[in-house]
């Protein structure tokens, strides 16, 4: 059964009648925007929402991912990948399709696995006293069922590092006890030579601090504001590096 409604008000006050395991909305729609919609249906509800619309603007998809939107399509990507999302969500195949084959590639903000292209697991510590930011990236991580740890300062961070050991490392570049090669540099001691993936975070990194970061091995870096593509497209890269660590390891345990 679908219910269909004309605008994001409409969309929340039928919600409640209706109870959808499922609800699609556009991101930009009259009387009340995607991202509204969506924070007031998640005050009743946690079904998966999804955002089909044809904005990727950066500041658009920070905003409704922190108000609880599970997924985006493009609408460039046509109906047949929404059909898929949906499929998935609902935990249902495609028409024509086997169950295996039920999780489609996400083409709606940039080529990232789904959640069952990783059903590996690591753990990312999260460093960042910018809430907003690790909103963005927890959620990512969080889509590819991903372990995540937060820390709001270096001193904390390092602590987390030492007690859970994350395969993955997403931290701001400028910490406000400690500057991010320093901080990196003591992580390094406590990782017993284990091979980590790591990003780094900033508004703008000087010549200089591009060099020391390259020093403690990062090459992926995230400019802030945070870009939604961007850091789909980097996050995803690093899961996949640091899951193929993890089996070279067992690999070699085995």
């Amino acid at each position: 059964m679908v219910q269909a409604a004309s605008d994001g008000y409409e969309a929340t006050q039928v919600f409640p009648e209706f109870e959808p395991d499922l609800v699609v909305l556009d991101m930009r729609m009259p009387k009340m925007s995607g991202p509204t919609s969506c924070a007031v249906i998640r005050q009743i509800s946690q079904v998966p929402i999804i955002m089909f619309t044809s904005t990727n603007d950066a500041t658009e998809v920070k905003d409704a991912i922190l108000k609880g939107t599970t997924d985006f399509i493009l609408k460039s990507t046509g109906v047949n990948e929404l059909t898929d999302r949906i499929a998935f969500h609902l935990g249902k195949p495609p028409a024509g399709k086997k169950v295996s084959e039920a999780n489609p590639v996400r083409k709606s903000v940039s080529a990232t696995p789904t959640p069952s292209a990783m059903k590996a697991t690591s753990t990312t510590l999260i460093i960042d006293p910018d809430e907003k930011s690790s909103a963005v990236i927890k959620a990512v991580l969080t889509r590819l069922n991903q372990n995540v740890i937060e820390a709001s300062t270096a001193a904390e961070a390092i602590r987390e590092f030492k007690q859970q050991k994350p395969e993955i490392i997403i931290s701001e570049w400028s910490m406000p006890d400690m500057d991010g090669y320093s901080m990196l540099n003591e992580i390094a001691k406590s990782s017993n030579g284990r091979k980590l993936s790591k990003l780094i975070m900033s508004n703008r990194l000087t010549p200089e601090a591009e060099r020391k970061a390259q020093f403690v091995g990062i090459s992926d870096f995230l400019v802030k504001p945070l870009d939604g593509a961007k850091v789909e497209i980097l996050v995803a890269d690093a899961v996949r590096k640091a899951l193929r660590n993890m089996r070279r390891i067992a690999k070699r345990a085995a």
